[in-house]
Protein backbone atom coordinates (compact mmCIF):
# COMPACT_ATOMS: atom_id res chain seq x y z
CA UNK A 1 0.00 0.00 0.00
CA UNK A 2 1.05 3.67 -0.67
CA UNK A 3 2.29 5.41 2.49
CA UNK A 4 0.65 8.70 2.78
CA UNK A 5 0.91 11.65 5.17
CA UNK A 6 -2.08 14.11 6.33
CA UNK A 7 -1.37 17.30 8.62
CA UNK A 8 -3.77 16.76 11.60
CA UNK A 9 -4.10 18.05 14.93
CA UNK A 10 -1.04 19.23 14.96
CA UNK A 11 1.25 16.22 13.99
CA UNK A 12 2.31 14.95 10.40
CA UNK A 13 0.60 11.28 10.28
CA UNK A 14 1.13 8.19 8.26
CA UNK A 15 -1.15 6.28 6.96
CA UNK A 16 -2.84 3.69 4.69
CA UNK A 17 -5.40 2.67 2.80
CA UNK A 18 -6.30 -0.94 1.37
CA UNK A 19 -9.75 -2.20 -0.07
CA UNK A 20 -12.73 -0.78 -0.95
CA UNK A 21 -16.35 -0.53 1.08
CA UNK A 22 -17.19 1.07 4.36
CA UNK A 23 -14.63 2.59 5.91
CA UNK A 24 -12.71 0.65 8.60
CA UNK A 25 -10.17 2.14 10.73
CA UNK A 26 -7.35 0.27 12.73
CA UNK A 27 -5.94 1.95 15.51
CA UNK A 28 -2.60 0.27 16.72
CA UNK A 29 -1.70 -0.43 20.34
CA UNK A 30 1.67 0.85 22.73
CA UNK A 31 4.85 0.87 20.67
CA UNK A 32 3.66 -0.17 17.40
CA UNK A 33 3.17 1.52 14.24
CA UNK A 34 0.98 -0.14 11.43
CA UNK A 35 3.63 -2.38 9.95
CA UNK A 36 2.71 -4.71 12.70
CA UNK A 37 -0.97 -5.44 11.88
CA UNK A 38 -1.18 -9.58 10.55
CA UNK A 39 -0.78 -9.06 6.57
CA UNK A 40 -3.15 -11.65 6.56
CA UNK A 41 -5.72 -9.57 8.54
CA UNK A 42 -5.19 -6.59 6.80
CA UNK A 43 -5.75 -8.76 3.04
CA UNK A 44 -8.43 -10.37 4.45
CA UNK A 45 -10.41 -7.31 5.80
CA UNK A 46 -9.78 -5.36 2.58
CA UNK A 47 -11.80 -7.70 0.60
CA UNK A 48 -14.94 -6.41 2.56
CA UNK A 49 -13.79 -3.10 3.82
CA UNK A 50 -11.94 0.17 3.21
CA UNK A 51 -9.15 -0.21 5.87
CA UNK A 52 -7.63 2.60 6.93
CA UNK A 53 -4.80 2.17 9.31
CA UNK A 54 -2.33 4.97 10.53
CA UNK A 55 1.11 5.23 12.54
CA UNK A 56 -0.20 6.43 15.84
CA UNK A 57 2.50 9.80 16.87
CA UNK A 58 5.87 8.75 17.96
CA UNK A 59 5.44 5.65 16.14
CA UNK A 60 6.38 4.61 11.87
CA UNK A 61 6.49 7.33 10.12
CA UNK A 62 4.59 9.90 11.98
CA UNK A 63 5.81 12.49 13.53
CA UNK A 64 7.03 12.06 17.05
CA UNK A 65 6.87 15.17 19.10
CA UNK A 66 7.91 15.11 23.33
CA UNK A 67 3.93 16.07 23.78
CA UNK A 68 0.60 14.94 23.32
CA UNK A 69 0.22 11.45 24.08
CA UNK A 70 -3.08 11.77 26.07
CA UNK A 71 -5.33 9.20 25.17
CA UNK A 72 -7.99 12.05 24.21
CA UNK A 73 -5.53 13.91 21.71
CA UNK A 74 -4.37 10.69 20.29
CA UNK A 75 -7.79 10.52 19.91
CA UNK A 76 -8.31 13.95 18.08
CA UNK A 77 -5.40 12.76 16.04
CA UNK A 78 -7.74 10.59 14.31
CA UNK A 79 -10.43 12.66 13.72
CA UNK A 80 -7.82 15.43 12.26
CA UNK A 81 -7.00 12.34 9.74
CA UNK A 82 -10.62 11.81 9.33
CA UNK A 83 -11.29 14.90 8.36
CA UNK A 84 -8.50 15.51 5.93
CA UNK A 85 -9.53 12.13 4.38
CA UNK A 86 -13.26 13.53 3.86
CA UNK A 87 -15.01 10.84 6.02
CA UNK A 88 -17.63 11.24 8.01
CA UNK A 89 -18.58 8.21 9.81
CA UNK A 90 -16.57 4.66 10.26
CA UNK A 91 -16.12 1.09 11.93
CA UNK A 92 -13.23 1.32 14.18
CA UNK A 93 -11.05 -0.90 15.74
CA UNK A 94 -8.92 -0.36 18.13
CA UNK A 95 -6.11 -3.13 20.19
CA UNK A 96 -4.89 -2.68 23.55
CA UNK A 97 -4.08 0.95 23.68
CA UNK A 98 -5.84 1.57 20.64
CA UNK A 99 -9.01 0.44 21.90
CA UNK A 100 -8.37 2.98 24.47
CA UNK A 101 -8.43 5.39 22.11
CA UNK A 102 -10.87 4.05 20.17
CA UNK A 103 -13.02 4.76 23.28
CA UNK A 104 -12.21 8.05 23.65
CA UNK A 105 -12.70 8.43 20.45
CA UNK A 106 -16.44 7.63 20.61
CA UNK A 107 -16.84 9.40 23.38
CA UNK A 108 -15.74 12.53 21.96
CA UNK A 109 -17.06 11.88 18.82
CA UNK A 110 -20.11 9.52 18.79
CA UNK A 111 -21.17 10.43 15.40
CA UNK A 112 -18.84 9.77 13.77
CA UNK A 113 -18.57 6.04 14.66
CA UNK A 114 -20.51 3.14 12.83
CA UNK A 115 -19.53 0.51 14.73
CA UNK A 116 -16.98 -0.08 17.48
CA UNK A 117 -14.78 -3.44 17.74
CA UNK A 118 -12.37 -3.29 20.90
CA UNK A 119 -9.67 -6.15 21.25
CA UNK A 120 -7.10 -7.29 24.49
CA UNK A 121 -8.04 -3.84 25.94
CA UNK A 122 -9.67 -1.91 29.02
CA UNK A 123 -11.36 0.62 30.47
CA UNK A 124 -9.04 2.07 33.28
CA UNK A 125 -10.70 3.08 36.37
CA UNK A 126 -11.17 1.28 39.71
CA UNK A 127 -13.01 -1.51 38.07
CA UNK A 128 -10.04 -2.76 35.66
CA UNK A 129 -7.89 -5.76 36.17
CA UNK A 130 -4.06 -4.43 35.74
CA UNK A 131 -1.03 -6.35 35.44
CA UNK A 132 0.86 -7.21 37.89
CA UNK A 133 4.45 -4.97 38.54
CA UNK A 134 6.55 -7.74 36.80
CA UNK A 135 4.62 -7.65 33.51
CA UNK A 136 4.53 -4.35 33.82
CA UNK A 137 8.34 -4.20 33.95
CA UNK A 138 8.74 -6.03 31.04
CA UNK A 139 6.60 -4.19 28.85
CA UNK A 140 8.41 -0.84 30.30
CA UNK A 141 12.00 -1.07 31.29
CA UNK A 142 13.38 -0.81 27.65
CA UNK A 143 16.10 1.29 28.12
CA UNK A 144 19.21 0.41 27.08
CA UNK A 145 18.12 -2.52 25.07
CA UNK A 146 17.75 -2.56 21.34
CA UNK A 147 14.87 -2.62 19.06
CA UNK A 148 15.00 -6.51 18.61
CA UNK A 149 15.88 -7.02 22.44
CA UNK A 150 13.42 -5.13 23.85
CA UNK A 151 10.83 -7.09 21.28
CA UNK A 152 12.06 -9.91 22.66
CA UNK A 153 11.48 -8.83 25.89
CA UNK A 154 7.71 -8.32 25.50
CA UNK A 155 7.45 -11.13 23.66
CA UNK A 156 7.37 -13.11 26.92
CA UNK A 157 4.06 -11.64 27.90
CA UNK A 158 2.34 -10.74 24.28
CA UNK A 159 2.41 -14.47 22.78
CA UNK A 160 0.35 -17.11 24.65
CA UNK A 161 2.51 -19.72 26.58
CA UNK A 162 4.04 -22.20 23.52
CA UNK A 163 3.29 -20.32 20.51
CA UNK A 164 6.61 -18.65 20.25
CA UNK A 165 7.94 -22.66 20.13
CA UNK A 166 5.38 -23.67 17.44
CA UNK A 167 5.44 -20.67 14.96
CA UNK A 168 9.09 -19.26 15.41
CA UNK A 169 9.47 -18.47 12.00
CA UNK A 170 6.44 -16.57 11.79
CA UNK A 171 7.16 -14.46 15.34
CA UNK A 172 10.70 -13.94 13.56
CA UNK A 173 9.41 -12.37 10.53
CA UNK A 174 6.66 -10.67 12.71
CA UNK A 175 9.63 -9.01 14.63
CA UNK A 176 11.52 -7.96 11.91
CA UNK A 177 8.46 -5.74 10.34
CA UNK A 178 7.71 -4.20 13.66
CA UNK A 179 11.21 -2.96 14.21
CA UNK A 180 12.15 -1.81 10.63
CA UNK A 181 10.90 1.78 12.18
CA UNK A 182 11.56 1.55 15.75
CA UNK A 183 9.76 3.63 18.37
CA UNK A 184 11.79 5.69 20.39
CA UNK A 185 12.07 5.41 24.22
CA UNK A 186 10.47 8.46 24.62
CA UNK A 187 7.60 8.10 22.82
CA UNK A 188 7.23 4.62 24.06
CA UNK A 189 7.17 5.96 27.84
CA UNK A 190 4.51 8.87 26.85
CA UNK A 191 2.14 6.30 25.48
CA UNK A 192 2.50 4.24 28.50
CA UNK A 193 1.76 7.20 30.99
CA UNK A 194 -0.98 7.53 28.91
CA UNK A 195 -2.66 4.46 28.57
CA UNK A 196 -1.54 3.70 32.95
CA UNK A 197 -3.73 7.16 33.64
CA UNK A 198 -6.62 6.30 30.94
CA UNK A 199 -9.98 5.76 32.69
CA UNK A 200 -13.17 5.65 30.40
CA UNK A 201 -14.81 3.84 32.62
CA UNK A 202 -17.52 6.28 33.88
CA UNK A 203 -18.31 6.82 30.06
CA UNK A 204 -18.85 2.83 28.63
CA UNK A 205 -22.56 2.96 29.32
CA UNK A 206 -23.00 6.27 27.23
CA UNK A 207 -21.71 4.20 23.55
CA UNK A 208 -24.89 4.01 21.57
CA UNK A 209 -23.21 1.82 18.50
CA UNK A 210 -23.07 -1.97 18.24
CA UNK A 211 -20.25 -3.19 19.89
CA UNK A 212 -18.34 -5.98 19.44
CA UNK A 213 -15.62 -7.01 22.44
CA UNK A 214 -13.27 -9.43 21.09
CA UNK A 215 -9.80 -10.98 23.70
CA UNK A 216 -7.84 -13.92 24.41
CA UNK A 217 -8.37 -16.07 27.62
CA UNK A 218 -4.62 -16.49 28.22
CA UNK A 219 -4.39 -12.38 28.14
CA UNK A 220 -1.60 -12.00 30.98
CA UNK A 221 -1.15 -8.29 29.70
CA UNK A 222 -4.29 -7.04 29.87
CA UNK A 223 -6.64 -9.34 31.63
CA UNK A 224 -9.77 -10.75 29.70
CA UNK A 225 -11.65 -9.58 32.68
CA UNK A 226 -11.77 -6.37 31.40
CA UNK A 227 -13.17 -7.43 28.41
CA UNK A 228 -15.57 -8.38 30.29
CA UNK A 229 -16.83 -5.88 32.15
CA UNK A 230 -16.13 -3.72 29.18
CA UNK A 231 -19.25 -6.02 27.35
CA UNK A 232 -21.12 -5.74 30.86
CA UNK A 233 -21.46 -2.43 30.89
CA UNK A 234 -21.70 -1.09 27.07
CA UNK A 235 -25.54 -1.64 26.21
CA UNK A 236 -26.13 -5.02 23.69
CA UNK A 237 -22.20 -5.60 23.39
CA UNK A 238 -20.56 -8.76 22.14
CA UNK A 239 -18.42 -10.33 23.94
CA UNK A 240 -16.06 -13.28 22.30
CA UNK A 241 -13.21 -14.95 24.63
CA UNK A 242 -11.17 -17.08 21.84
CA UNK A 243 -9.45 -19.81 23.76
CA UNK A 244 -5.53 -20.37 23.78
CA UNK A 245 -4.91 -16.92 23.07
CA UNK A 246 -2.46 -14.32 24.86
CA UNK A 247 -2.51 -10.61 24.11
CA UNK A 248 -1.83 -10.73 20.09
CA UNK A 249 -4.89 -12.60 19.80
CA UNK A 250 -5.04 -11.05 16.26
CA UNK A 251 -1.86 -12.88 15.17
CA UNK A 252 -2.24 -16.04 16.69
CA UNK A 253 -6.31 -16.47 15.73
CA UNK A 254 -6.04 -13.99 12.64
CA UNK A 255 -8.82 -16.63 11.20
CA UNK A 256 -11.00 -16.29 13.79
CA UNK A 257 -10.65 -12.88 14.30
CA UNK A 258 -11.52 -11.70 10.88
CA UNK A 259 -14.43 -13.92 10.82
CA UNK A 260 -15.93 -12.82 14.09
CA UNK A 261 -15.26 -8.74 12.54
CA UNK A 262 -16.51 -9.43 9.40
CA UNK A 263 -19.56 -11.38 10.43
CA UNK A 264 -20.50 -8.53 12.92
CA UNK A 265 -19.82 -5.20 10.53
CA UNK A 266 -22.19 -6.70 8.23
CA UNK A 267 -24.84 -7.90 10.69
CA UNK A 268 -27.50 -5.92 10.45
CA UNK A 269 -29.23 -4.50 13.70
CA UNK A 270 -31.32 -6.92 14.40
CA UNK A 271 -29.43 -9.52 13.97
CA UNK A 272 -26.83 -8.39 15.97
CA UNK A 273 -29.20 -7.73 19.13
CA UNK A 274 -29.96 -11.00 18.76
CA UNK A 275 -26.58 -12.27 18.93
CA UNK A 276 -25.44 -9.72 21.16
CA UNK A 277 -24.87 -12.57 23.93
CA UNK A 278 -21.25 -13.35 25.33
CA UNK A 279 -19.58 -16.30 23.82
CA UNK A 280 -17.00 -17.53 25.90
CA UNK A 281 -14.80 -20.64 26.60
CA UNK A 282 -15.87 -20.60 29.94
CA UNK A 283 -12.28 -20.16 31.23
CA UNK A 284 -11.86 -17.35 33.87
CA UNK A 285 -8.34 -16.09 34.85
CA UNK A 286 -7.41 -15.11 38.63
CA UNK A 287 -7.40 -11.38 39.17
CA UNK A 288 -4.10 -10.05 38.87
CA UNK A 289 -3.15 -6.54 41.02
CA UNK A 290 -4.10 -3.39 39.73
CA UNK A 291 -2.54 -0.14 38.88
CA UNK A 292 -2.50 0.92 42.53
CA UNK A 293 -0.45 -2.26 43.11
CA UNK A 294 1.88 -1.36 40.28
CA UNK A 295 2.87 1.92 41.92
CA UNK A 296 2.62 0.23 45.57
CA UNK A 297 5.09 -2.89 45.28
CA UNK A 298 8.70 -1.09 45.81
CA UNK A 299 6.73 0.77 48.80
CA UNK A 300 5.73 -2.33 50.27
CA UNK A 301 9.41 -3.57 49.69
CA UNK A 302 10.66 -0.79 51.76
CA UNK A 303 7.55 -0.51 54.37
CA UNK A 304 9.81 -1.58 57.50
CA UNK A 305 11.84 0.49 57.32
CA UNK A 306 10.62 3.80 55.04
CA UNK A 307 6.94 4.29 56.68
CA UNK A 308 6.85 7.83 56.38
CA UNK A 309 7.32 7.24 52.25
CA UNK A 310 4.68 4.63 52.07
CA UNK A 311 2.69 7.35 53.89
CA UNK A 312 3.13 9.62 51.35
CA UNK A 313 2.79 7.26 48.57
CA UNK A 314 -0.57 6.02 49.60
CA UNK A 315 -1.87 9.79 49.86
CA UNK A 316 -0.80 10.81 46.54
CA UNK A 317 -1.81 7.50 44.74
CA UNK A 318 -5.42 7.05 45.17
CA UNK A 319 -7.41 4.37 42.73
CA UNK A 320 -8.30 5.83 39.05
CA UNK A 321 -6.68 9.15 40.41
CA UNK A 322 -2.91 7.74 40.04
CA UNK A 323 -0.75 10.01 37.93
CA UNK A 324 1.99 7.72 36.43
CA UNK A 325 5.93 9.20 35.48
CA UNK A 326 6.76 9.83 32.07
CA UNK A 327 9.87 7.51 32.79
CA UNK A 328 12.53 10.58 32.58
CA UNK A 329 15.93 10.06 34.63
CA UNK A 330 16.22 11.86 37.62
CA UNK A 331 19.69 11.46 39.77
CA UNK A 332 19.84 11.77 43.34
CA UNK A 333 22.81 13.08 45.04
CA UNK A 334 23.49 12.53 48.25
CA UNK A 335 24.60 15.22 51.05
CA UNK A 336 27.88 15.80 52.06
CA UNK A 337 28.84 13.54 54.78
CA UNK A 338 26.03 11.50 54.13
CA UNK A 339 24.84 8.25 52.57
CA UNK A 340 23.71 7.17 49.71
CA UNK A 341 21.71 4.69 51.51
CA UNK A 342 19.66 7.44 52.90
CA UNK A 343 17.74 7.83 49.24
CA UNK A 344 17.41 4.39 48.71
CA UNK A 345 13.61 5.12 49.78
CA UNK A 346 13.24 7.57 47.72
CA UNK A 347 14.51 5.62 44.61
CA UNK A 348 12.11 3.52 45.32
CA UNK A 349 9.02 5.51 45.57
CA UNK A 350 10.23 7.27 42.74
CA UNK A 351 10.62 4.59 40.56
CA UNK A 352 7.24 3.23 41.50
CA UNK A 353 5.68 6.54 40.38
CA UNK A 354 7.13 5.89 36.80
CA UNK A 355 10.33 7.46 36.78
CA UNK A 356 14.06 6.31 36.20
CA UNK A 357 16.12 7.07 39.73
CA UNK A 358 19.86 6.99 39.76
CA UNK A 359 21.33 7.40 43.19
CA UNK A 360 25.05 9.03 42.71
CA UNK A 361 26.56 6.97 45.19
CA UNK A 362 29.09 9.18 46.28
CA UNK A 363 29.17 8.00 49.89
CA UNK A 364 31.40 10.33 51.78
CA UNK A 365 32.31 13.54 49.88
CA UNK A 366 35.93 14.24 51.31
CA UNK A 367 37.13 15.87 48.21
CA UNK A 368 35.19 17.38 45.72
CA UNK A 369 37.09 16.79 42.71
CA UNK A 370 36.22 12.85 42.92
CA UNK A 371 32.29 13.49 43.39
CA UNK A 372 32.19 16.16 40.76
CA UNK A 373 33.70 13.33 38.07
CA UNK A 374 32.06 10.58 39.67
CA UNK A 375 28.31 12.63 39.41
CA UNK A 376 29.61 13.73 35.76
CA UNK A 377 29.62 10.23 35.06
CA UNK A 378 26.57 8.89 36.24
CA UNK A 379 24.97 11.87 34.37
CA UNK A 380 26.28 10.91 30.90
CA UNK A 381 25.47 7.53 31.07
CA UNK A 382 21.89 7.59 32.18
CA UNK A 383 21.04 10.21 29.80
CA UNK A 384 23.16 8.44 26.94
CA UNK A 385 21.23 5.47 27.96
CA UNK A 386 17.53 6.80 28.47
CA UNK A 387 18.23 9.77 25.56
CA UNK A 388 16.76 12.42 27.74
CA UNK A 389 17.97 15.06 29.86
CA UNK A 390 18.35 14.48 33.70
CA UNK A 391 17.19 16.27 36.98
CA UNK A 392 19.01 16.60 39.43
CA UNK A 393 17.22 16.07 43.30
CA UNK A 394 19.64 17.10 46.47
CA UNK A 395 19.68 18.33 49.78
CA UNK A 396 20.96 21.77 50.13
CA UNK A 397 24.46 20.56 51.31
CA UNK A 398 24.68 18.89 47.70
CA UNK A 399 23.63 22.07 46.09
CA UNK A 400 26.63 23.65 44.77
CA UNK A 401 27.84 20.16 43.63
CA UNK A 402 25.09 19.76 41.29
CA UNK A 403 24.32 23.61 40.66
CA UNK A 404 28.39 22.92 39.10
CA UNK A 405 27.26 19.95 37.16
CA UNK A 406 24.02 21.23 35.63
CA UNK A 407 26.21 24.28 34.64
CA UNK A 408 28.87 21.72 33.01
CA UNK A 409 26.59 19.63 31.50
CA UNK A 410 23.56 21.93 30.63
CA UNK A 411 22.76 20.00 27.27
CA UNK A 412 22.03 16.65 29.53
CA UNK A 413 20.50 18.24 32.43
CA UNK A 414 17.00 20.44 32.48
CA UNK A 415 16.29 21.01 36.68
CA UNK A 416 17.99 20.84 39.53
CA UNK A 417 15.55 20.49 42.76
CA UNK A 418 17.10 21.35 45.81
CA UNK A 419 15.20 20.68 49.54
CA UNK A 420 15.81 22.69 52.59
CA UNK A 421 17.78 25.46 50.56
CA UNK A 422 19.89 27.46 52.98
CA UNK A 423 19.74 30.35 50.34
CA UNK A 424 18.97 30.29 46.58
CA UNK A 425 21.34 31.14 44.40
CA UNK A 426 20.70 32.93 41.07
CA UNK A 427 21.68 30.25 38.57
CA UNK A 428 24.54 31.15 35.40
CA UNK A 429 22.87 28.99 33.05
CA UNK A 430 19.19 28.45 31.89
CA UNK A 431 19.13 25.46 33.77
CA UNK A 432 15.98 25.65 36.31
CA UNK A 433 16.33 25.03 39.72
CA UNK A 434 13.15 24.90 42.09
CA UNK A 435 13.79 24.93 46.16
CA UNK A 436 11.82 22.96 47.97
CA UNK A 437 11.10 23.15 52.04
CA UNK A 438 10.97 20.00 54.11
CA UNK A 439 13.57 17.10 54.25
CA UNK A 440 13.18 14.42 51.15
CA UNK A 441 11.51 12.06 54.05
CA UNK A 442 8.94 14.41 54.86
CA UNK A 443 5.15 13.90 53.38
CA UNK A 444 4.61 17.84 52.22
CA UNK A 445 7.54 17.75 50.64
CA UNK A 446 7.79 14.71 48.69
CA UNK A 447 4.02 15.48 47.79
CA UNK A 448 5.70 18.76 46.44
CA UNK A 449 9.07 16.92 44.23
CA UNK A 450 6.03 14.87 42.92
CA UNK A 451 3.73 17.50 41.47
CA UNK A 452 6.95 18.96 40.55
CA UNK A 453 8.51 16.47 38.11
CA UNK A 454 5.10 15.75 36.64
CA UNK A 455 5.14 19.58 35.48
CA UNK A 456 8.58 19.14 34.19
CA UNK A 457 8.44 18.09 30.73
CA UNK A 458 10.61 15.73 28.26
CA UNK A 459 13.65 17.26 26.84
CA UNK A 460 15.59 15.13 24.34
CA UNK A 461 19.40 15.26 24.60
CA UNK A 462 21.79 15.45 21.30
CA UNK A 463 20.45 15.15 17.43
CA UNK A 464 17.59 12.92 19.30
CA UNK A 465 15.84 16.13 19.93
CA UNK A 466 16.39 17.56 16.38
CA UNK A 467 14.41 14.07 15.15
CA UNK A 468 12.10 14.00 17.37
CA UNK A 469 9.07 15.64 15.16
CA UNK A 470 9.85 13.98 11.86
CA UNK A 471 9.83 10.80 10.55
CA UNK A 472 12.74 9.10 10.41
CA UNK A 473 12.44 7.30 7.28
CA UNK A 474 10.41 8.74 3.97
CA UNK A 475 9.03 5.80 2.44
CA UNK A 476 6.55 6.53 -0.56
CA UNK A 477 5.62 2.81 -1.77
CA UNK A 478 5.67 -0.21 -0.31
CA UNK A 479 3.40 -2.94 0.48
CA UNK A 480 1.86 -3.18 4.26
CA UNK A 481 3.99 -6.07 5.69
Amino acid sequence: MTVRFAKANGVKLAYRIRGEGPPLVLVMGYRLNSAAWPATFIEQLARHFMVIVLDNRGTGLSDKPVNGYAIANMACDIRGLLDCLGIAQVHMLGYSMGGAIAQEFVRQFPQRISRLILCATMAGGHGATYAGASVVSVMRDLDGLSPEQAARRIWSVTYSPGYLERHHRLAEEQMCREIALPTPLHAADLQFQAFAEFDGSDDLANIRCPTLVLTGDLDELISPENSRKIASIISGARLIVIPGCGHRVMWEATGECVAFITEFLQSNPEEFVAAARPRVNGHTLPMVAGIEALSRWPSMFASAAFGALIVARQSIMVGSASRFGDGKPVVLVPPHFGSDLALLPLSVWLRALGYRPAIAGLFLNLSDVPSERALAGLIQDVTERIGRKAVLVTHSSGMQLSLRAAERQRERVSDVVVFDPLHQPNPSSDVRVHYLSGGWSVLPAIVQLRQLLRNIGVELIGDRASRADVADVELTKGALP
